[in-house]
């Protein structure tokens, strides 16, 4: 085999494996973001039974909770270069920013409900949009 061949096969090699890699690579982007969905559809049954019967610890807990998973799947858009990418980059950022600046305000029933509220609203432009 000639040194042009053996580079010219190593570079096959390399560009299989590459596709490869980006073949798997999609789906678990789109696992770990299905994943990230599910612990938010979880949190806000967690939310509603904090609304039924108030325990600030508990509310906290929700509220953290979304900046959490929020700040994990912007964290999956950042640096991405697609129009949707950088959108659901500023949406995730933007969702984490309020569920972190509310947290701290939720010390009440209606004060949960009005930070629940504003988390839930950035919620549903984000599903009015993409879903």
């Amino acid at each position: 085999m000639t040194k042009s061949q053996k580079s010219f096969s190593k570079l096959n090699r390399y560009i299989c494996a590459g596709l490869v890699l980006a073949v798997l690579a999609v789906p678990a982007v789109a696992a770990s973001l299905k994943s990230i969905m599910g612990s938010m559809g979880d949190n806000t049954t967690s939310a509603k039974a904090v609304l039924a019967n108030f325990d600030g610890k508990a509310a906290e807990q929700v509220l953290r909770r979304y900046a959490a998973d929020a700040e994990a799947a912007d964290a999956m858009f950042a640096n991405q270069g697609s129009a949707k990418e950088k959108d659901l980059h500023a949406r995730f950022s933007k969702m984490a920013m309020i569920a972190n600046t509310v947290s701290q305000q939720a010390q009440d029933k209606a004060s949960f409900r009005k930070a629940f509220a504003a988390v839930a609203t950035e919620c549903k432009s984000c599903h009015a949009t993409y879903k």
